[in-house]
């Protein structure tokens, strides 16, 4: 029952994302609440706001992943955990591959009237936002396992969701996403790491 209720969620999902995807296919500019938000928020901005949030983007760039992938990397090698080595590298290169395809599907503008910092490529999905889901949802994943208290699963899946939270407002804050940029990155690299999982699940 409850695989099924995930099923039709990601299904869900899926049709939204599909949907939001097209309509900004055919227009120019934010969709939805997309410019009401951006208005909000950067009528707002504080130079000290501005040094805050470009901390925290840098949680959700290649620049810390990739070192500190290695290093996890090399920790579970040490511990022989050949399916967490296979999942956090599904996951996070993964995302990382299926964000440039639909990038490139989508080729949409990123908001230059409210750029705070340089930021090349396109804006739809924001792979800061994908990329931050499935790496830390991931790490959360393997780290719960070795749990056993659901009051600490509770706390560090709450963790999760506010780094995740956090790394997608500082993209909105800095200029360089729409909202439905980081919306829509969430829902795909949730399904994608939730696709990763029961793949890596399967092997025996």
């Amino acid at each position: 029952m409850k695989n099924k209720v995930i099923l039709l969620l990601n299904i869900i999902f899926i049709i939204i994302f599909s949907v939001v995807g097209i309509w900004i296919r055919a227009s120019e500019g934010g969709v939805l609440f997309d410019e009401i938000v951006m208005e909000h928020i950067h009528n707002k901005t504080t130079s000290s706001g501005i040094g805050i949030m470009k901390k925290i983007t840098y949680f959700g760039s290649v620049y810390f992943f990739l070192p500190i992938g290695l290093i996890i990397l090399l920790h579970m090698l040490r511990n022989k955990n050949i399916k967490g080595i296979f999942l956090l590298i599904l996951s996070t290169l993964g995302s990382y591959g299926l964000n440039f395809i639909l990038k490139n599907i989508f080729i949409r503008t990123r908001p230059l009237d409210y750029f705070l910092i340089e930021q090349a490529g396109y804006s739809f999905p924001s792979g800061h936002s994908m990329v931050s889901m499935s790496f830390y949802t991931t790490m959360t994943y393997l780290l719960i396992k070795k749990i056993k208290t659901k009051e600490m699963k509770s706390i560090l899946w709450l963790i999760n969701s506010l780094i995740i939270s956090s790394i997608g407002f500082s993209r909105i804050y800095l200029g360089v996403h729409w909202p439905t940029d980081v919306l829509m990155g969430f829902v795909i690299g949730l399904i994608f790491t939730y696709i990763s999982i029961r793949i890596v699940e399967k092997i025996k």
